[in-house]
């Protein structure tokens, strides 16, 4: 689920770079704008691609567990870059980002299904093929059981919410980016 992703800076930036090259105070210059565009792209992913309708980038919202588990990490200065992620602890997160099978099998088991007077399935449906379940209540019922071991797969395919929404704002980060390195150059040189 780790993508790098790799931000273009302005012309003016890539000339101001050499010069401060060496400089602490421009990583952490940088680490700050990029701290506030990183809130700015969860707000992205939940919004464009977590808030639904399902489709090939985005997901619908069934329990918001997901859309509200979207963090960033704080921007941290290392070296020659600055490094930081966007991302979900949720275990299903993986399985929508990349993609994947689900492999189940069907244990066994009985269910209780509600007879008439004379001990006959009660049916619905179209000609009349489906059974009602019964339910605490109901008196008259017949426990059927059914045997396990069928085994079946979940194809999920890879939607990439989290890998779009930051793809949508990667332009958003190399102007703030930019702008962080001008506005540091100024500050110093005032």
């Amino acid at each position: 689920m780790s993508n790098a992703i790799e931000i273009k800076i302005s012309g003016d930036a890539l000339a101001v770079l050499p010069k401060l090259k060496d400089d602490a105070g421009l990583g952490r210059a940088i680490a700050q704008a990029m701290d506030y565009q990183n809130q700015l792209t969860v707000a992205q992913i939940q919004a464009g691609h977590l808030s639904g309708p399902t489709t090939d980038s985005s997901l619908s919202v069934r329990t918001n567990r997901l859309r509200g588990s979207v963090r960033a990490s704080q921007a941290i200065p290392t070296g020659s870059r600055v490094v930081s992620a966007i991302g979900s602890n949720v275990r299903y997160a993986l399985i929508h980002e990349v993609g994947g099978v689900i492999r189940r099998t069907v244990k066994p088991g009985a269910v209780k299904l509600r007879t008439d007077a004379k001990g006959q399935l009660l049916r619905h449906g179209a000609n009349g093929r489906l059974a009602y379940f019964a339910g605490r209540a109901h008196k008259r019922f017949k426990t059927v059981q059914y045997a396990g071991g069928k085994t079946y797969e979940i194809h999920i395919p890879a939607r990439a919410p989290f890998g779009h929404g930051i793809a949508d704002r990667a332009d958003a980060y190399g102007q703030a980016v930019s702008a962080a390195i001008v506005d540091y150059w100024k500050g110093k040189n005032a």
